[in-house]
This record gives structure tokens, sequence and C-alpha cells, in this order.
């Protein structure tokens, strides 16, 4: 994990920190953890600002998870009634409560039975637990670089979903946690509202199991050439005002 935070230190250097995030099904093996931030009421994406602006870990369950998108997103309950059948959605993300369910049909969501979700820093994971999953929030052109590493090896597409809600707890961590396969997402409106995301922002999800080949993508890909920040070709003699230009009678 040290290569893959190091890489993206030299490659991407993102303005907020890469969170670990762990879907924790046996509540034994956060025992003794010192846990900045819990028993608040909080949603995901409120637990991942707290790790990726503040360096606190956090840690919500059942009973203080606040969004009920994001609790049904991560397992931590079932999805109530008025989730899948899209009155929650209804009249504001769709017009009618038939599109709002089939939009919330598509939507990734674990299987009930998580105890509680964990977020901390990467760099600063805690001993002995290995993260399920990192969350980076970069811009877009930062997103480029991620894409162009997951696809240096195996080449092909990559395919983004959205749904335009539930972002950070839907893809980047439930999908990525139900496929093992990294997401690109776009922020919800409550990740901006409420956890503080600015809107240049996206959101990359990459599965633990990628950490080492995504450092591979971005290592071979940064000596090949592909720099973030990119590189502008800056012109010589460029078209400045004549009394700006310097002539024979300045040296």
């Amino acid at each position: 994990m040290e290569h893959f935070l190091a890489t993206i230190k030299e490659t991407i250097n993102p303005a907020t920190q890469p969170v670990g995030v762990n879907l924790v099904r046996d509540k034994a093996l956060i025992e003794g953890l010192k846990i900045k931030v819990r028993d608040r009421r909080l949603a995901v994406c409120q637990q991942i600002a707290y790790s990726r602006m503040y360096s606190w870990s956090t840690w919500v369950d059942a009973k203080t998870g606040h969004c009920a998108l994001g609790s049904a997103c991560t397992g931590l309950i079932a999805p109530p009634s008025r989730v899948i059948d899209g009155s929650v959605n209804a009249g504001v993300y769709q017009e009618t409560r038939e599109a709002a369910a089939l939009m919330q049909q598509k939507m990734p969501r674990v299987e009930p039975g998580v105890a509680g979700v964990l977020t901390y820093p990467l760099a600063r994971s805690f001993s002995g637990l290995s993260p399920d999953m990192a969350v980076i929030y970069v811009n877009s052109a930062q997103a480029m670089r991620f894409i162009q590493a997951f696809l240096y090896h195996q080449g092909g597409e990559f395919v983004m979903k959205s749904s335009g809600d539930a972002g950070v707890c839907s893809r980047a961590v439930a999908q990525v946690s139900m496929t093992g396969e990294p997401t690109v997402e776009i922020p919800c409106m409550g990740d901006r509202r409420f956890a503080m995301t600015q809107d240049h922002e996206v959101i990359v999800g990459i599965p633990a199991s990628w950490f080492e080949r995504t450092a591979q993508g971005l290592a071979a890909t940064h000596k090949a050439g592909l720099r973030y920040p990119v590189p502008f070709q800056i012109p010589s003699e460029c078209d400045l005002p004549a009394e700006y230009i310097t002539g024979e009678n300045d040296f």
C-alpha cells in the first residue's frame, strides 16, 4: 500500500487524502481501535469528507447511519420500501414513481448485514486491518489519469455508470465492493451540500485488489509521458504589445 500511495502522490497528487473504507461485518474487528468520530449520525459521504479533509477516522452503524440511501447501499440496513418503490425520488429526480423505482432497481447495494462503515485516511490505516477499497476525490484530468492506469494492462474501454444520486455510497463503495472493479463517479447533491464536495471534483473508487496494478499503470504511463498536470505547449515570442517586447536597446 505504501507503493500505491507514493505513486499516487507522485503522479496524481490529489488535493485531499485517499480514504480507506471497510464494510465491517464482524464488529469485533474494530474493538480497541481509536476511532475519532463515532456515535454521531452521519451520511457515508460525510464520513469520507472527515477522512479525506481532516484525517479523521469515522465509524457509522445502522443506528447512526443518517442517510437511508447510503445506509442501504452499504448494507447497514435493508432498503426501505419508500426507496425501493421510488417514493423517495418521484417528482424530484424522476417524473413518476415508476421511473424512480426503475432508477432505484439499478442502484448497486451491498447485501444487508454490514455492522458498520469504517473510514480513515489511507496513509494512516489501522494496524492489522486491510482496507476493502480506496476512495479518492480528484478533478477530471486526474480521473483521466486513473482511467489510463486502469486500462494500461488490459486495454479496452472503461465503462462508467451513474444514477445522478447516491454517488459515493452506491458506486464508489457498493459497486466496487460487489464487482471488485474500479469505478469513476460524479458526486451527488448530498455530497456537495453536506460533505463539502466541490464542483470540479469527481470520485474514483479502487478495490484493494487493484492497488498494485493501478500503481503500475500510473507509473508506466507517467514514464511514457502522460503527465499530470498536463504540460501546456507554451509558445516562444508570444504576441505581446510592442512596448512590452524587449528590444536591442533594452540590453
